[in-house]
């Protein structure tokens, strides 16, 4: 989405992700590293930090969290809808599937059986 992104506006910083490894300006540093981490890396330009682009860059860059998770939780929700849709779709073919259950015979009150034709 980024990249998409950065092709329609192209005054967009550069930002580029990796996953486990930490970009090499961090090299050295004792940065984490493991499967559930990854590196966010954002390339400014001085049209970015210009003094009439510094605050909105910053801005922009403090709201990346909130935009994340939002976009993570709507992911989540929307698969979990799927995921209801399919469990509610294999739940009918297990319905229809389940065999017939043979007609019982059914009591009036006073004991006499009842039959249907």
């Amino acid at each position: 989405e980024f990249k998409e992104g950065r092709r329609k506006f192209q005054q967009a910083p550069q930002v580029l992700f990796s996953h486990r490894d930490p970009p090499q300006e961090l090299a050295n540093t004792g940065a984490r590293v493991g499967d559930n981490i990854g590196y966010i890396t954002f390339v400014l330009f001085p049209r970015h930090t210009s003094k009439a682009a510094r605050e909105n860059t910053i801005n922009l860059i403090h709201t990346l969290r909130d935009y994340l998770h939002y976009h993570i939780k709507c992911s989540k929700a929307y698969i979990h809808s799927r995921m209801r849709a399919k469990t509610s779709d294999f739940l009918k073919v297990l319905n229809r599937a389940r065999p017939e259950v043979k007609d019982k015979e059914k009591k009036t009150i006073s004991g006499k059986t009842f039959r249907q034709q």
